[in-house]
């Protein structure tokens, strides 16, 4: 046995140089991971995505606002919104005005101003999303603030303007994100510069186009203090005044009959009896035009 372990260490010595260092080199890298984000393998509902988190640094919850544009600030953290690298996946935060078709964030490191908001109360929520726009179904990936601009109404007319525009928050809501549909045309989201001399001033950059894929025919959308199941609650879809077989699972949902052109859909949340589930935006109607296939 000795001699047979001293011949192996003479064969190794005798061995080139080159040959043992080969033995010892590690292998090349490959190439670097990619992000939990931009992950096609990784759904929405993914562990990865447990710890993801947003919310509201600006405007805080039933606060009240002069007469003007909003300024809203995002807190983002254990989810990286923006593209890796120019011209990659940009996973990203879609921000719902009263319920208007969503507005895209890619970048939450700054302020944002919103203008167009009439006097009144209103509603902000915001929903992270993957790169293709499918929505992260964490449990803290979603926040809401409401809001008044202007002078609030006091008494019963103030309270019954909240009722309509507010969700109670303990309540079951159902947020709806996709297909975006139009933009709302009323409304002007753009990022906060910060002060200059205003001789320096220089004209604003226009907004960034749309990220593609956001009124591709799939419906996806944020269900809080709810849960759809066979026994549990539900959604119904009706598109194009036909509808459709009700929803079971928390997952994006092909929209098969919506070929190109433009279409009309409208979604409500039930209970397990069948009933609506009453709280302020539970229903929403949209259009949206689909690329022909």
């Amino acid at each position: 046995m000795r001699s047979a372990i001293f011949l192996l260490c003479l064969l190794w010595l005798a061995a080139p140089a080159e040959a043992r260092a080969r033995r010892k080199q590690k292998p090349p890298p490959g190439p670097a991971p990619e992000r939990a984000e931009d992950d096609p393998r990784k759904k929405g509902a993914h562990p990865a995505f447990a710890r993801a988190s947003i919310a509201f640094a600006a405007p805080k919850d039933l606060s009240q606002h002069g007469e003007g544009p909003i300024r809203i600030q995002l807190d983002v953290r254990g989810y990286a919104l923006g593209a890796l690298k120019p011209g990659g996946p940009v996973p990203h935060a879609h921000l719902i005005v009263d319920n208007e078709p969503a507005l895209e964030i890619a970048d939450a490191s700054g302020a944002f101003i919103l203008s167009g908001l009439a006097a009144g109360p209103h509603l902000l929520r915001a929903v992270l999303c993957r790169p293709w726009h499918e929505v992260v179904k964490g449990p803290r990936a979603f926040a809401m603030a409401r809001f008044w601009v202007g002078p609030r109404l006091s008494g019963k007319a103030g309270k019954a303007a909240e009722f309509v525009a507010w969700p109670e928050p303990r309540k079951p809501i159902l947020t709806y994100v996709l297909p975006v549909g139009r933009p709302p045309a009323n409304l002007t989201l753009a990022r906060e510069e910060p002060a200059q001399d205003p001789s320096e001033a220089k004209q604003p950059d226009p907004p960034p186009p749309p990220l593609p894929g956001a009124n591709r025919p799939v419906l996806d959308f944020y269900l809080s203090n709810a849960r759809v199941a066979r026994r549990g609650d539900k959604i119904r879809i009706v598109l194009d005044k036909r509808e459709l077989p009700l929803i079971t699972e928390w997952k994006p949902q092909p929209l098969r009959r919506a070929r190109g052109g433009t279409h009309h859909l409208t979604i409500d949340l039930l209970n397990r009896k069948g009933l609506k589930v009453k709280n302020a935006v539970n229903r929403t109607d949209r259009a949206f035009t689909a690329s022909p296939r």
